[in-house]
């Protein structure tokens, strides 16, 4: 089992790119916090990029990808001390056909864009990614599966064939997969989630909870199924996923249902069945103490979204 594409499809990513901005010196662009994981890539040219509350101040070539996860506020400006410029501005003049930072000569362009996923959906996965994941132009051409991407959404970011819009969007998504992928590839994680994903064992249980969600799971089932004892199964999961055995089963459970209630019209015995309560009660009260609300509650507020 894909776990990392099952828990993706689980919170909902999807993607969002903007138009390409053309910029002329003097520039600046600040992006304030949000519930959004930003990205930026520059086509052609080059930038500083500041992390607010940070001392970072990284330089930003052609070619490079930046994402910011958790939508941390950020900065990207052609020298220190250009003004700098609310983003929504930006992106609302460019939407209006009123682009700022026009000159004779363009000095940078870039693409950018951001990625949302379901903030009711609560995973580990979230919690361990970084501030920002920043992947440089040289390890982005040894990706070809990355290149070939990027180099598709800037083509169809210039486009003005119907279809355009769909297609950056759809690709942003593959885009947030494969920025994760290469991310993964170039780090050695000695906790978190990544890391529990990389664990031969661990890896093992999350493939069997994920795989059946309504299995009568406990700590020592699942131990016995990967061969590894009760006490050192619990302590490894806990230490590289965050959450205990049973508790992350339960998350998951409550994940599960909670993609059923939006996307299904299954009566509320069915989705209790197919994660593992016998009780529908039983389910209900665990419902609530994730969500803050029942489920039947749950399933009305989204269709009045």
């Amino acid at each position: 089992m894909d776990i990392l594409s099952e828990i993706l499809k689980t919170i909902n990513l999807s993607g969002t790119v903007y138009k390409r901005i053309n910029l002329s010196s003097p520039w600046g662009i600040k992006f304030d916090s949000c519930i959004f994981a930003r990205f930026h890539m520059v086509v052609s040219g080059q930038c500083w990029l500041n992390i607010k509350d940070s001392n970072q101040q990284i330089r930003f070539s052609a070619g490079d990808i930046v994402v910011f996860p958790r939508g941390d506020a950020h900065s990207l400006y052609d020298k220190p001390d250009s003004k700098l410029v609310p983003g929504n501005e930006v992106v609302e003049a460019i939407q209006n056909n009123r682009p700022m930072f026009e000159g004779d000569e363009v000095d940078t362009i870039f693409v950018g864009g951001h990625f949302e996923f379901d903030r009711n959906v609560n995973h580990p996965l979230i919690d361990a990614l970084p501030r920002f994941i920043h992947i440089s132009d040289a390890e982005r051409t040894e990706l070809s599966w990355l290149e070939t991407a990027t180099n598709v959404i800037i083509q169809e970011t210039d486009s003005d064939i119907p279809g355009s819009d769909v297609i950056v969007n759809r690709l942003a998504e593959v885009l947030f997969i494969q920025i994760l992928r290469a991310y993964m590839l170039r780090n050695n994680f000695s906790n978190g989630f990544l890391a529990a994903l990389r664990d031969r064992q661990i890896n093992k249980a999350l493939e069997l909870i994920h795989a059946t969600p309504d299995a009568s799971w406990t700590v020592e089932k699942l131990g016995r199924e990967i061969g590894m004892s009760r006490s050192a199964f619990s302590s490894r999961f806990k230490e590289l996923v965050g959450l205990a055995p049973i508790e992350y089963t339960t998350n998951w459970r409550m994940q599960k249902a909670y993609e059923m209630l939006k996307g299904t019209q299954l009566p509320l015995s069915i989705i209790a069945k197919q994660i593992g309560y016998i009780s529908e009660p039983a389910f209900s009260r665990a419902f609530k103490r994730q969500f803050k609300q029942n489920p039947g509650a749950m399933r009305r507020s989204f269709s009045t979204m």
